[in-house]
């Protein structure tokens, strides 16, 4: 099995074409960063690996780092180079580092349909000439030229030959000759050609001197001599240098292979939607929108009928179950427990299935990575990265995903900010608990769940603020991320991405909410002695009211409501199955009252985050200590916040 590794610039179509070739539904996004690990299937009997996008091979973010490993150390028998047609001088800076690997390599010119549409015609045949390598046009979103692909994989695959590499200046190209003649070269790793190690050395790419046998005294002389001489001959310093040739080799390449070009100025959405003044209002209507539709429109539509028909089924199959004579525990279980329990989580399916659907439309038509450069500047200021907005958006489906991409921000202290402060972004698991409490206790009102968001957002504000202000070794850190363009979202993609978060969704509530519906209703149901007792004596009851008080203060000290947080810890969808199934068809009013239950809402959405969540906070930081008192800040937030508005509240309402 031979394996082909697809690696380019971020968001230039790599997942997609990793989805075009192996059949899978890989996510991808309109924007930098979506793919943070490697991903891997089959083609045609071969193994495809999907790299994190990168800039070049002088990696400095976790995710860049993986893919130059990958490269040098599992020497995949082909390099697939994905170019962004649209940005070729841009990508041709990557692809000259790749072609000094000796690799065996192919070009691949995507989103060929984008640039015909910009008046743009590139000369594949030049291009391939230049680079002695194959060069194939595509378009990975519509499945164009992948027949093209196929027959140039198959005859490298059969033919390998490395590419050429590319000329420097004289004055680097006589550098690198003499570098390369060294015997230090002759004692490295086989398969690190000299001349990429030669640069790496003039470069003092440390990740480089890691994996090789220690430089000698003698070399490093030489080293700072051939140095100097460039620095004197170009008036730059020696890294400046080396960029600077590959930028001049890639303006000379696309110049030399676009055959037509035909630009103009025309307005674009940018003018409005990153405008200075109107973009956050603009933001914020948006957000609103999508929240009105998914919550208040569908949701208010579809939660009474599932309801009412959950109730139908409950009544039927109670009946039906008499009538054939099964045992009252197995009825009970299951028309008590596991219908009671797992209905009410899915009758919020299809306001989900809206919600999702309209975030994957902002993510495609590139709206998204907008917002990041938006908030870039507020980011800033409270210690965050304004890639943290990747994070905070993706945290809207779910936390654990949120918080691994926050692998793209390279600064370690705005990371570990980042990962922090992603659970306060209610996820999708949050969203039914926030559903109930609306429709029974705020009569439907749409803005309350966009409310909740705004609160996470400001619990964000205040935790990097409180970080600012305890930081006493504050750095400023520049924000350098490509807008992608504007794009009509593919119907293919919003079904597949929408598809992926609401089977997410249903496989939760196919699993851990049946069986936490199965285990709270057999606690529910006998006591400690293992008697059928009521619930008022049963384990679950004696269990929430040990733990109740605590959260007396906070006007939701039930044990019903405190067992319901416990569930919580496992999924976050439990507590919506726990409340259902505890109070067995009696109205939520006995538990909270509005002031209450906007208490338990806030407690919900500011508290530590489901045990996955957990986990994956605890492997992101790396670090025991900080990952403890990450849990105790929200924790100790939460309960806080929730006092307060309670205290407020319940003066109000």
């Amino acid at each position: 099995m031979k394996t082909l590794a697809l690696i380019g610039n971020p968001n230039c179509g790599k997942t997609t074409l990793f989805n075009q070739l192996t059949g899978t539904t890989a996510h991808v996004g309109n924007w930098p960063g979506v793919t943070v690990e490697e991903k891997d299937g089959l083609w045609r009997g071969h193994k495809v690996v999907d790299l994190p996008g990168i800039y070049s091979l002088s990696p400095y973010s976790p995710e860049e780092k993986l893919s130059r490993r990958f490269i040098l150390d599992q020497k995949p028998d082909i390099v697939v180079d994905v170019i962004d047609a649209t940005n070729l001088e841009r990508s041709l800076y990557l692809t000259s580092q790749l072609s000094e690997l000796a690799r065996p390599m192919i070009l691949v010119l995507n989103m060929q349909d984008l640039l015909e549409k910009e008046g743009i015609k590139l000369d594949e045949k030049q291009l391939s000439q230049m680079f002695g390598t194959p060069v194939v046009s595509i378009s990975a979103s519509k499945g164009i030229g992948l027949d093209g692909f196929t027959k140039v994989a198959e005859k490298l695959l059969a033919d390998p030959h490395a590419p050429s590499c590319p000329i420097f200046a004289p004055p680097v190209e006589t550098c690198i000759t003499r570098l390369i003649e060294d015997d230090y070269l002759h004692t490295i790793p086989v398969g690190y050609p000299p001349r990429w190690c030669a640069i790496k050395l003039l470069e003092r790419d440390e990740l480089f001197r890691t994996h090789m046998p220690p430089v000698p005294e003698r070399l490093h002389k030489v080293l700072d001599r051939e140095r100097t001489e460039l620095e004197k001959v170009f008036n730059d310093d020696i890294e400046a240098i080396i960029i600077d040739q590959r930028y001049h080799v890639a303006e000379r390449v696309s110049k030399a292979c676009q055959i037509k070009l035909k630009s103009e100025d025309r307005f674009t959405l940018d003018t409005i939607l990153t405008n200075r003044i109107l973009a956050i209002p603009l933001f914020i209507l948006i957000m609103a929108g999508v929240f009105f539709l998914s919550i208040g429109i569908v949701g208010g539509a579809t939660v009474p009928l599932f309801e009412k028909g959950i109730l139908v089924l409950r009544q039927s199959l109670t009946t039906w179950f008499a009538q054939l004579g099964v045992l009252p525990f197995l009825s009970h279980m299951l028309v008590d427990g596991i219908i009671a329990g797992c209905g009410s989580v899915l009758s919020f399916v299809p306001q989900l299935i809206v919600l999702f659907a309209l975030l994957s439309i902002l993510e495609d038509c590139g709206y998204m990575a907008r917002i990041a450069f938006i908030m870039d500047r507020m980011m800033r200021d409270l210690g965050l990265s304004g890639k943290s907005i990747i994070p905070l958006v993706i945290g809207t489906g779910c936390s654990v995903p949120a918080i691994m991409s926050s692998r793209t921000i390279e600064h370690p202290k705005m990371r570990r900010l980042t990962i922090a402060v992603t659970p306060f972004i209610p996820c999708s698991a949050k969203l039914p608990i926030f559903s109930l409490m609306i429709t029974y206790f705020f009569n439907n009102a749409w803005y309350m769940a966009p409310l909740m968001y705004f609160t996470g957002i400001l619990a964000i504000m205040l935790t990097g603020i409180l970080a600012q202000a305890l930081d006493t070794h504050k750095e400023n850190n520049a924000f350098i991320m490509e807008l992608p363009r504007y794009q009509v979202p593919t119907l293919k993609n919003t079904a597949i991405q929408t598809w992926d978060r609401t089977k997410g969704f249903l496989l939760k509530a196919g699993t851990t909410i049946l069986l936490a519906s199965v285990v709270i209703w057999l606690l529910q149901t006998y006591s400690f002695s293992f008697m059928e007792v009521e619930a008022e004596k049963s384990m679950l009851s004696q269990i929430g009211k040990f733990i109740a008080p605590i959260f007396k203060p906070l006007g939701f000290g039930k044990w019903q409501l405190s067992v319901a947080l416990l569930t919580g810890i496992a999924a976050k969808e439990s507590i919506v199955s726990t409340l259902s199934v505890t109070m067995q068809g009696q109205p939520f009013s006995l538990l909270l009252t509005p002031a209450s239950a906007l208490s338990y809402m806030l407690f919900i959405l500011l508290a530590s985050p489901c045990i996955a969540s957990l986990s994956a906070m605890a492997s992101e930081l790396e670090d025991r200590k900080l990952f403890f008192l990450t849990i105790l800040w929200q924790t100790g937030l939460a309960y806080i916040v929730s006092l307060v508005v309670y205290t407020i509240a319940k003066g109000v309402f």
